[in-house]
């Protein structure tokens, strides 16, 4: 498997012990589905330990055989969004026709896009700067695999040399992410314009991309 078709999450922020009979792994999915229904209909600080508790049907001082704390299953359910916008994300790469980056950005930008519209949840707690000791390192990680992953595709379909610095590719990354917060902060959906805007410096940036060669 080439660097360019891992999928770019495989970590979760919170560290905590697996469930391993099927019963629990039941659990403890009723517990992130729970959280996510709330924090989609009702927005963050509805997801206590006590909301989620009953939404999922599950006794209150059972939640605790499987989770610390609200934050740790607010952690988890971040995870496995990012799960399976990387997992879209992979399987978009491996079919989209690429003859440039600017392409590939784009592609990018709209597949996140939709994913966080789609899901509430998701845009709740990744753009909404829940910044947690582990949320912070887990972004950090994200967004590398995915510069990382990014830059191979491009350099295996011969749309950039590999004189370009990968970091580059991190910026455009981070420049696409944060066009994306601005867009989201303080609303609950994200304003079109600011979008827009945000893409437009996006792919201005991307436009350089080969004149970034390793010093």
């Amino acid at each position: 498997m080439s660097q360019a078709t891992q999928l770019v999450s495989d970590e979760e922020p919170n560290v905590r012990r697996k469930p391993v009979q099927e019963r629990s792994r039941r659990t403890v999915a009723a517990i992130l589905d729970a959280a996510e229904a709330i924090v989609d209909e009702h927005g963050v600080n509805a997801a206590t330990t006590r909301a989620i508790a009953d939404r999922a049907g599950v006794a209150y001082p059972s939640l605790y055989r499987f989770f610390s704390d609200r934050e740790q299953i607010l952690d988890d359910l971040l995870a496995r969004h990012t799960m399976a916008v990387d997992a879209l994300a992979l399987a978009g790469e491996q079919t989209w026709s690429v003859t440039s980056a600017v392409e590939v950005m784009n592609a990018e930008f709209d597949l996140h896009v939709r994913y966080y519209r789609d899901h509430p949840s998701a845009a709740r707690l990744w753009l909404t700067g829940r910044l947690s000791e582990s949320v912070i390192e887990f972004v950090h990680r994200r967004m590398q695999t995915l510069a990382d992953r990014i830059y191979a595709l491009l350099v295996e379909r011969e749309v950039i040399s590999t004189d370009v610095d990968p970091r580059a590719v991190l910026v455009a990354v981070e420049l696409a992410d944060r066009a994306m917060v601005v867009a989201y902060r303080g609303r609950e959906e994200f304003d079109d314009e600011l979008l827009k805007w945000g893409r437009f410096a996006v792919i201005a940036y991307v436009e350089s991309l080969g004149a970034l060669s390793r010093p």
